[in-house]
């Protein structure tokens, strides 16, 4: 009778290698709490008062209102729920985009 084969995979797995960004983030997952509280220092006592400003000023449809709201809690929400660093930058970025996009679209 012939002998069958094992089932298991290889013991020998290679990792592939990280990038820059991939270190970074494995990094600053060590201070979490300072990389939160910047972004959320940031996104609520700068790029929201901004815009709440320029929104009242030109006289702004609601829907910026709203558009900002959801780009606020697309940064709180991370952080409140303690996911990783990725997803607070992921947040912040998306939302500092949004803002930039709002500001400028009420200025011009």
């Amino acid at each position: 009778m012939e002998s069958l084969a094992p089932l298991t995979a290889s013991s020998t797995l290679e990792t592939p290698a990280q990038s820059a960004l991939d270190a970074f983030l494995e990094q600053a997952d060590f201070n979490r709490f300072g990389w939160s509280a910047t972004a959320a220092l940031v996104q609520g006592c700068l790029l929201t008062p901004i815009l709440l400003l320029i929104i009242s000023t030109t006289g702004a449809p609601d829907w910026h209102f709203l558009v900002a709201f959801l780009s606020f809690l697309g940064v709180l929400i991370p952080i409140l729920s303690a996911l990783p660093v990725r997803y607070v930058f992921g947040g912040f970025a998306v939302s500092f985009l949004i803002h930039l996009a709002l500001i400028a679209y009420n200025l011009l």
